[in-house]
């Protein structure tokens, strides 16, 4: 079922829920209400009979005339449906009110004897025809006998009143409901229009393959937009995720392939008829063609372990000894330049030791490979606020500012020939961004053509 119908059909079931309530609460106070009225009115018409026949006043034997005579008037206009009338200890009525005519109020032989004997009681009757009578029973003293005062008020007009009412209220929530179905779907198609849209938007994508098309929402700013902004900018990531992955397919078949011909190419010579010292020359040339396309297969696997999140980050690490193995590294690899150790403070973040030292043996082989003979290296770690801060330093040819912004790159080389005249795979510095980023890091570098260079990589502590 379409979530517009769910949130219709919720909405529709709550709203007939709280007037239902609502409309059951309303009729039970207004029935409670007049009900209560009615009681009043007829204790107050017993009083005032209680107030005005007084045995002392009464004849012995008693006068039902005088009695008669004695009672209060009831005005139908003042008091419609009211009526008075004395009973005997045998259930005949010995006095009514001029206002009953030829009629009684009915009678009910229990209301009578409890009358009889003291007490005052409430009860509703049927008077004939479906009618209904609230009547009060009390005992009337006279000076020789007890007589049953009964008060009755017609039950009519409230019932009238109340069937009118019921008849309303199931109207009107019936009505409130058609409409509230009918509103409750419109503004719920509406709201969710933009979500409509996005789904388009995903199955003209899924269709097309092109993950250049956003939905471009606008509206209010609420959770359906950011529902939008939030699937723009993850269409926004894939395309980027995927561009970067067809360039990263196109470099490393180009990578790959040059070895690749250059072996196949000293393969075609090696059937020819070769002098020893060619012969030599041609498996030199494949063998270190085949080493070169294994340390960008391993470079590969490192990237796509790290891209994978295979890197732990449970480990606490001191950052002091892997800027120390670092520089073991690179004193091995030295050779004629001079490798300075700057300031080291003691500092420690989660993550992994292996990786971490894997990162700034890269940064330390790059600076290796661009340092001339006779410059330097220095390496530091300083805490920098919440993060810990590695650098890197170099004396090498610098990198030019339009080389900077994509230094990081897969393949990226700022000289090609001399990189993979010294074995490089383009793949160094890719790996550093991966694992410094994978530890909650960032890096960067600062340079200037012939001004060397320093890679900065920060972790938080």
């Amino acid at each position: 079922m379409p979530i517009r119908w769910r949130l219709t059909i919720w909405f529709v079931l709550v709203l007939s829920g709280i007037l239902v309530l609502s409309g059951v609460l309303t009729h039970n106070l207004l029935r409670n209400y007049l009900s209560s009225e009615i009681d009043d009115n007829l204790s107050i018409y017993t009083a005032r009979v209680h107030g005005t026949l007084h045995a002392d006043e009464v004849p012995v034997p008693p006068d039902y005339n005088v009695i008669h005579s004695r009672l209060p008037l009831v005005s139908e206009f003042a008091s419609p449906g009211v009526y008075i009338q004395l009973v005997d200890k045998d259930g005949t009525v010995v006095v009514k009110s001029d206002n009953l005519g030829n009629q009684q109020l009915p009678i009910s032989p229990v209301l009578v004897q409890n009358a009889l004997k003291g007490s005052v009681e409430l009860g509703t009757l049927s008077a004939g025809d479906g009618a209904r009578v609230r009547v009060i029973v009390s005992p009337l003293l006279l000076q020789d006998r007890t007589l049953v005062l009964e008060v009755g008020q017609s039950l009519h007009s409230i019932e009238l009143v109340m069937n009118r009412m019921r008849l309303s209220l199931v109207g009107g929530v019936l009505a409130a409901i058609i409409l509230a179905g009918v509103l409750g779907y419109t503004i719920v198609r509406k709201t969710l229009s933009p979500v409509k849209q996005i789904t388009k938007t995903a199955r003209a994508i899924e269709e097309s393959s092109d993950l250049g098309r956003k939905v471009n929402y606008h509206g209010p700013r609420d959770e359906v937009e950011e529902l939008a902004a939030t699937f723009d900018r993850m269409i926004g990531r894939l395309n980027v995720a995927f561009e970067s992955q067809r360039q990263f397919v196109a470099d490393a078949s180009h990578e790959l392939r040059t070895p690749l011909t250059v072996i196949k190419g000293n393969l075609a010579l090696l059937k020819r008829d070769l002098s020893d010292e060619d012969r030599r020359e041609s498996l030199q040339a494949m063998r270190s063609e085949t080493e070169r396309m294994a340390r960008i297969v391993d470079d590969l696997l490192i990237l796509a372990e790290v891209e994978g999140g295979q890197v732990s980050r449970d480990e606490k690490v001191s950052l002091d000894e892997v800027l120390l193995d670092g520089l073991t590294r690179a004193q091995q690899l030295a050779g004629d330049r001079n490798v300075v150790l700057g300031r080291h403070e003691d500092l420690f973040v989660r993550g992994d030791a292996y990786r971490l030292k894997q990162m700034v043996g890269n940064l330390v082989d790059n600076a290796v490979k661009y340092t001339p003979d006779g410059g330097s290296i220095a390496l530091s770690l300083v805490r920098e606020g919440g993060f810990a801060r590695i650098d890197v330093a170099d004396t090498g040819p610098g990198i030019g500012p339009e080389h900077v912004p994509h230094i990081f790159e897969r393949f990226y080389r700022v000289d090609k020939a001399r990189s993979r005249a010294e074995g490089g795979t383009g793949l160094g510095l890719a790996i550093v961004k991966q694992i410094a980023e994978s530890h909650g890091g960032s890096v960067a570098v600062s340079s200037k053509p012939g001004s060397g260079s320093t890679f900065s990589v920060w972790l938080k502590l």
